[in-house]
């Protein structure tokens, strides 16, 4: 029956949006039962003897009789409702925030570290097993960050100053530059590329003509002295990553504002771009539409009650946690070969990709093939979330959310 209930909550307006998706398409089902009460949405459709109660006691109370905009379109259901006495659900996650927009690199000057890849363990820098010191581990401008803001005087030559030498580990947003020298042994080069020379594993491109090295951190482990457990270079998990992007892009692009409801507004662009293992080029249009958006949602997706005989009507209890969520529109651009046919609506694609490179007010990060797949996965799962009428536009974007 039920999948997942989605309710935004709209302080500001005193309304919420609430989408419901089921297993099976509405078409397959002769009627719909939505009951609206103070403090319970109920729903039952003709074909199962399941009612679920979605109770909405404990962050607001509906006004019955608001009920409106109705969308039924295949497994998903939506509607809008009046709500009030709605509770106090501001973010009470600042620390954790604060935490992943600068997660701290865990490699200090002095250190004894060996750099591994993660796939197949092999030592990237040196002999197998090898560890060496690293005198300077600096940060390395990323983002949006300007080369002539990132210094505080100003050198002949940026590029002098950002070439590693051998015994050098700079870091930027969740990745690493090494002299090439370091790891020039123990990896593999294909037009810029660098791949594991064991497993073959894609870690990264080369940098300054190919003087230096930028490892991709999801593709590299280390060893700190006599510890034998690898270590991620940030201090962060693996399912943290998407937040992190996300709060590297607002923070790169937010312009403080006093009044609460501009700051949970949040109207910018981002294009991301990826190489891929093949070195296909594939880049990400996001427009960011808003942040901070009180989302209640059931995490896991809700099972079947199981059928009883001596009960006429079972019943799915269903229960909501408070989220927070990035609403955006995004597209995936994949550039093909020139030699490649392609079709007539792939064409209008370079277009609308050299129009975001050219715009100078619009985000351009480069990030991992692993990240930006995620990524895309992640969208493309919570798009199916939305009723089709509200998950594409006709500029080929699609509607979808970040759950935090």
């Amino acid at each position: 029956m039920l999948r997942f209930v989605v309710i935004e909550l709209r302080q500001h307006l005193s309304c919420a949006n609430v989408f419901l998706t089921f297993q099976e398409s509405m078409d397959a089902l002769d009627s719909l039962r939505i009951n609206v009460e103070d403090s319970l949405i109920r729903l039952r459709h003709s074909c199962d003897s399941t009612v679920a109660e979605v109770n909405v006691a404990k962050y607001f109370t509906i006004l019955t009789e608001s009920f409106s905009n109705l969308v039924v379109e295949g497994e998903n259901v939506s509607f809008r409702i009046s709500v009030q006495n709605i509770k106090d659900v501001d973010r009470q996650q600042n620390d954790i925030d604060k935490a992943l927009e600068n997660p701290k690199f865990q490699l200090e000057e002095g250190q004894m570290a060996s750099l591994h890849c993660k796939q197949c363990d092999s030592s990237l820098c040196g002999g197998e097993g090898s560890a060496m010191s690293y005198n300077k581990v600096r940060e390395f401008p990323s983002g949006a960050i300007d080369m002539s803001e990132f210094f505080c005087h100003h050198g002949p030559n940026f590029g002098d100053v950002l070439m590693p030498r051998t015994q050098d580990m700079f870091y930027g947003f969740l990745f690493i530059i090494l002299n090439m020298e370091n790891i020039r042994k123990s990896t593999k080069e294909r037009e810029g590329h660098l791949y594991c020379g064991r497993c073959n594993r894609y870690l990264g491109e080369t940098q300054f003509e190919g003087k230096a090295a930028k490892l991709w951190t999801e593709s590299v482990v280390m060893k700190l002295n006599s510890v034998l457990d690898p270590l991620e270079l940030f201090d962060h998990k693996p399912q943290q990553l998407i937040q992190m992007l996300m709060l590297k892009i607002i923070n790169e692009t937010s312009l403080p504002s006093p009044e609460p409801l501009l700051r949970n507004l949040h109207f910018t662009k981002v294009l991301l771009e990826a190489c891929r293992p093949n070195r296909q080029q594939q880049y990400l249009l996001v427009q960011i539409l808003e942040k901070n958006l009180p989302i209640l949602k059931n995490d896991q997706e809700l099972d079947d009650v199981t059928p009883s005989k001596d009960v006429f009507i079972h019943l799915l209890k269903v229960d909501l946690e408070t989220h927070f969520a990035f609403k955006l529109l995004y597209r995936l651009i994949e550039v093909t070969q020139p030699n490649e046919e392609e079709a007539d609506e792939s064409s209008t694609e370079p277009a609308m990709l050299s129009y975001w490179q050219q715009d100078i007010n619009i985000l351009k990060m480069r990030i991992s093939p692993f990240l930006f797949q995620s990524l895309v996965d992640e969208l493309n799962v919570n798009s199916e979330l939305l009723p089709e009428m509200y998950r594409n536009n006709k500029d080929s974007f699609t509607m979808s959310y970040i759950f935090q």
